[in-house]
């Protein structure tokens, strides 16, 4: 029987909460066939140090400690939640516990795991399923700004965009909409919904231009997610519910998403007036059946008006 038969039997076989050591492997090599929650994987032992978080389409990629054969295990884990698909997914799980005589490969792959996600993802194809994690950047890199600049006692409930909120930081005194971009000189925002300039508030429209540098880099304006989080725990925001909140917009903890780097080249902020260009619902005069128009987006072009250049050391 070969290696991807053996684990598609066992997924057959195992009870639910279960694991299942394959023979054949060394001791320094040892592999598990696990059942958890409707969730078929594998599993090999790795250094506890190692966090890894990472997922996509049915198919997850995670360390954990797993309790087997009444031991406490720190597993690197390969699972699908697809049942339909649990045989083709033995294959993959094969060519992942693959390991050759000499053990070249299960080593390489338990010091840099990442390097095998990253492979089997470009495999596969991953391109349409990037996260927007330049959008959270800007929101969080305007938090850090209002929380050490601005306004001391603003903390991470204030941050309503994850929550599907129309305005992205809300504060009792000012609102602050966040717009991020990846086009150095691109100076039109796209204004997604009637409502997300409602100033009931006083608003400023803050616009953060980001670039990506393409290779891991040092520098002051260097940021990540997870940067971000820690200067913000530094300033006192409380972390876990800025973890909970990046979790809920997909990024998840330990994720390489959370690692992305941006360069920080500026921050512009627009104060939201009278004479600001933006569609207010409630005056369309002369358009028939207004009422029936439940919701507008539209560009707007910001040269030429009113900004303030920010500064931000990070």
């Amino acid at each position: 029987m070969n290696l991807a038969e053996e684990i598609r039997k066992k997924f057959a076989n195992l009870s639910d909460n279960s694991a299942s050591k394959i023979e054949g492997y060394e001791e320094d090599f040892s592999s598990w066939v696990i059942k958890y929650k409707n969730n078929y994987a594998v599993g090999i032992m790795i250094d506890e140090k190692i966090k890894i978080n990472e997922s996509f389409a049915n198919v997850s990629f995670y360390t954990d400690w797993f309790r087997v054969n009444d031991t406490n295990k720190h597993l690197l884990v390969l699972s699908s939640s697809d049942e339909s698909l649990r045989n083709e997914f033995a294959g993959i799980c094969a060519l992942f516990l693959e390991t050759p005589l000499n053990g070249s490969k299960r080593e390489e792959l338990m010091k840099n795991p990442i390097r095998w996600w990253k492979d089997w993802k470009n495999l596969i194809g991953n391109k349409s399923v990037e996260k927007n994690v330049h959008g959270v950047i800007g929101e969080l890199v305007i938090l850090y700004y209002l929380k050490k600049c601005v306004m001391k006692n603003i903390n991470a409930e204030n941050w309503t965009g994850p929550e599907g909120k129309s305005i992205d930081i809300r504060t009792e005194s000012k609102n602050y909409e966040v717009k991020s971009s990846l086009i150095k000189y691109n100076n039109i925002v796209t204004i997604s919904g009637q409502y997300q300039l409602n100033y009931d508030n006083h608003l400023s429209l803050m616009v953060v231009k980001l670039e990506d540098p393409g290779v891991e880099t040092l520098g002051s304006d260097i940021v990540s997610i997870e940067s971000l989080i820690k200067n913000l725990k530094g300033l006192g925001v409380e972390q876990s519910v800025l973890n909970a909140k990046v979790s809920k917009l997909g990024i998840k903890e330990n994720s390489l998403d959370r690692k992305k780097q941006f360069r920080v080249l500026k921050v512009i902020e627009y104060p939201v007036k009278d004479d600001f260009p933006l569609i207010d619902m409630n005056n369309l005069d002369g358009i028939a059946n207004k009422d029936r128009i439940l919701q507008v987006t539209y560009k707007v072009d910001l040269s030429g008006l009113e900004n303030e250049e920010i500064e931000i050391e990070f």
